[in-house]
């Protein structure tokens, strides 16, 4: 009876222990958020996503990606204000980082929307500079072109 009362409690032990492993969820990280904030946006639940990238900014609030997805998520609902400043947040907690020419191009290309040339055209320059400095001659072509774009294009009354 001892033996089978011992083994009752080894198996117990040994089953709570893993069932604890096991159902054992590990905390989200920033990365994790963004992921999930990305595949949100990707279904078109950008509230859901907005609040993703919000989260990992929670967990790190260095974490530039999460910037640059924000501001795309807040751009994708209409809020081109909180679009903006989430872009430029990105860009002034680290100017080298190699999203910034693309947070620049969106910059400017929301002002472009809003009726902004100046800082439409200030924007795109900024990109040109930026992907000019990381060798990126490709992104360079495409802010060229972006810029051409909003130069050439009259605004509309």
């Amino acid at each position: 009876m001892k033996k089978l009362i011992g083994v009752f409690l080894i198996i117990s032990v040994v089953g709570a222990t893993v069932w604890r492993v096991t159902t054992h969820e590990e905390p989200m990280h920033a990365e994790d958020y963004l992921q999930l904030g990305i595949e949100q946006g990707a279904s078109g639940k950008h509230e859901e996503a907005i609040e993703a990238f919000k989260k990992a900014l929670l967990e790190n609030p260095n974490y530039v990606p999460a910037y640059l997805s924000l501001g795309n998520a807040y751009g994708n609902t209409g809020r081109y204000e909180e679009s903006i400043a989430s872009y430029k947040e990105g860009i002034q907690l680290n100017p080298r980082h190699p999203e910034v020419p693309q947070m620049e191009m969106n910059i400017a290309w929301i002002a472009h929307k809003t009726k902004d040339s100046k800082t439409a055209i200030l924007y795109s320059k900024k990109a040109i500079q930026s992907f000019t400095d990381r060798n990126d001659y490709s992104g360079v072509a495409i802010a060229a072109t972006r810029l051409r774009l909003i130069e050439n294009k009259p605004e509309s009354p």
